[in-house]
């Protein structure tokens, strides 16, 4: 074990168990925040203004990247076992929530996150800080309530970022398809124009 790791990980962890308020907010992003997250990404794809495409086809790259960076971590974590926290220090860590004692690297909500707050870099400047805020919030609380090792939510945010990118590269052949459903929930404009890249 990485001693910064082992270290940085008992210092977030640390803080848990000692304010109830803290420890719910722990629990509403760590283990609730990705769902707050998808539920987000789907109300704004239909609030979102008509003249909001270019906003819409980022949140289409993000849930893209998303999958493809959790497909990584299905492969990573069947070849590598990381025992978490809770597992390894079952009377040190403050476990705030239920779970399993799968592999903890690397973190599957760090990726999905962190994938989709990449892809909307280069969107609406409050849209990008508003997910980067709740990403950084979700990966904080998911080692705050006791299921991952920094360097798990890090993992997930250089997969998660790297999807994303691997994603942006190939937009010709996904805006087609979201040109399309742009058209079927009447979410665009005559006057629309494809974003300049």
């Amino acid at each position: 074990m990485n001693p910064f790791d082992h270290s940085l990980f008992f210092w977030v962890n640390g803080a848990a168990g000692r304010n109830s308020l803290l420890d719910f907010i722990g629990v509403l992003f760590g283990q609730y925040g990705i769902y707050f997250f998808a539920a987000l990404m789907l109300v704004l794809w239909f609030v979102l203004p008509r003249r909001a495409a270019d906003e819409r086809r980022h949140l289409v790259y993000g849930t893209a990247a998303a999958v493809v960076g959790l497909l990584i971590n299905y492969v990573i974590s069947r070849l590598v076992y990381r025992p978490r926290p809770f597992v390894l220090y079952p009377h040190q860590v403050h476990l705030l929530v239920q779970h399993a004692p799968d592999s903890s690297f690397p973190s599957d909500h760090a990726t999905a996150v962190f994938a989709v707050a990449t892809a909307l870099v280069g969107s609406s400047k409050w849209l990008s800080r508003t997910f980067w805020i709740v990403a950084i919030l979700i990966a904080i609380a998911r080692v705050f309530i006791g299921v991952h090792w920094p360097t798990d939510v890090l993992a997930g945010l250089v997969i998660g970022s790297t999807a994303s990118l691997v994603v942006r590269r190939l937009h010709t052949r996904l805006d087609p398809m979201i040109d399309w459903f742009l058209r079927l929930f009447r979410l665009s404009t005559n006057a629309e124009r494809m974003p300049d890249r």
